[in-house]
């Protein structure tokens, strides 16, 4: 479907979400089964759109300028490689050939000329035990956030760590990459929400905030004497950098020996959901100790309901105003996708639904105008003592990772069931950065 399509059924099923909120209190079993589908189908609509607003934004990013063709390497012959026979600087096609060719010299299969010619090219040798890449700097990041926000991103040229050449002459290519950032992305709430900070090196990371909100300046006559007020409450948060991996996935050798299949891309979009579940639930559920301190531990108390069961549209204000006027200016809610379900039957005290569709390209859902990112690891219910929405500066949180991905495969492991293992470790920690003023609050259940 085109994006106009897409955005004229999005409008129709708003439309029928809100008709049958509104006859809610006589609902028979078939609206029941019809609410539950028509929610489905507009989920599946809102990725669908997602889906094509990237495909639009890649398709509007210029051409790189003869100065961005020399930084990313794809100009022939001005950084000293050879180029391919009757071709110019190295190309993701390249790059996604020498991965192959990777593969298959672990598997001592032969190289075709094709395979020899994209190593060439890039200067990278195919029988190294092991591939380091690097992801996307953090400025290149919050582009694709906001993208994956539902907000086109500014087209700026997404080199990708210099297209994906680590400096000892591993290559990836760079839609393995992309298809690695966008995977995680589409996963995890918190990584679409969260401010990315990547280091390349893995170190303790502090990082200092300071309260000074109990002082303020005066009014004095001439000549008058400068005193001493309450010194500012200075603190530090020290990000570290655990150490995770993607566990093994396995493929069947006959995959491996097809030439014709794209395991990069398969194998990326793998990596990425695996990593990104684990990222997403311990910056969202993590104790802190040990791991990351998740977004629900490190929250303040915002709201508790009067009921153990039940969310009233009055209380989600009462959640909004519970946060600094300061904080509210780029504040997002942040709940479970039933939870949202639940909250879109909501209407405040003149009869009007809490839920606002974001009925045109680029303009997400909202509830009291406050964009909503939704996140499968917060709470799933409206039960007693849950925390079931968070409300505030979600970018507040803070997600460290170090740069380097290593990316192995195990030979010998899984060889009597005819299989091949690939596996990635990376290094990540994440924590809320609270002066003292409490940039993000949750409302719990009584």
């Amino acid at each position: 479907m085109t994006l106009k399509e897409l955005l004229e059924k999005r409008q129709s099923l708003a439309a029928e979400i809100k008709r049958l909120a509104e006859k809610q209190d006589d609902w028979t079993a078939e609206d029941e089964t019809n609410w539950v589908q028509i929610n489905a189908d507009y989920d599946a609509n809102l990725k669908a759109l997602e889906r094509a607003e990237r495909a639009d934004a890649v398709l509007r990013i210029p051409e790189p300028t003869e100065s961005e063709r020399r930084t990313m390497g794809r100009t022939a012959g001005d950084d000293g490689r050879k180029p391919a026979r009757g071709q110019g600087g190295p190309t993701d096609e390249h790059r996604s050939r020498a991965v192959g060719a990777w593969c298959r010299t672990q598997m001592g299969r032969p190289l075709d000329e094709r395979d020899e010619e994209a190593c060439e090219l890039l200067d990278f040798n195919p029988r190294q035990p092991e591939l380091r890449f690097n992801m996307a700097t953090s400025r290149e990041l919050a582009a694709m956030q906001e993208q994956a926000n539902g907000v086109h991103p500014s087209l700026m040229r997404r080199t990708l760590a210099s297209a994906g050449i680590d400096t000892g002459g591993a290559v990836i290519p760079e839609e393995f990459v992309r298809n690695l950032e966008i995977a995680m992305l589409a996963w995890g709430g918190m990584l679409q929400v969260a401010e990315i900070i990547r280091t390349d090196g893995g170190g303790d990371l502090p990082w200092p905030s300071a309260n000074d909100t109990a002082n303020t300046g005066r009014r004095i006559a001439e000549s008058g004497a400068v005193t001493t007020t309450t010194d500012p409450t200075f603190k530090q948060t020290v990000l570290h950098a655990y150490k995770y991996t993607s566990d093994a996935i396995l493929v069947p050798y006959e995959l491996l020996e097809d030439s014709a299949f794209d395991l990069s891309s398969v194998i990326a979009g793998m990596l990425g959901e695996r990593l990104g579940r684990i990222l997403n639930t311990e910056c969202t559920t993590g104790t802190g100790n040990a791991q990351p301190n998740g977004i629900i531990t490190a929250a303040t108390l915002g709201k508790t309901t009067s009921s153990a069961t039940a969310i009233e549209a009055d209380e989600v204000i009462d959640l909004v105003h519970s946060v600094d006027p300061a904080y509210r200016n780029g504040a997002r809610f942040m709940m479970h996708d039933s939870v949202l379900a639940y909250v879109r039957k909501l209407k405040d005290s003149y009869g009007a639904y809490i839920w606002q569709p974001g009925l045109q390209l680029g303009i997400p859902d909202a509830l009291y105008s406050y964009p909503i990112t939704i996140n499968q690891d917060m709470a799933s219910a409206v039960t007693t003592t849950l925390k079931t929405m968070l409300f505030g500066q979600l970018r507040a949180y803070k997600i460290r990772e170090v740069r380097g991905i290593r990316f192995y495969r195990l030979v010998e492991r899984y060889r009597d069931n005819d299989q091949d293992g690939f596996v990635a470790f990376v290094r990540r920690d994440g924590n809320l950065i609270d002066a003292g003023t409490h940039p993000v609050k949750y409302m719990q259940q009584a």
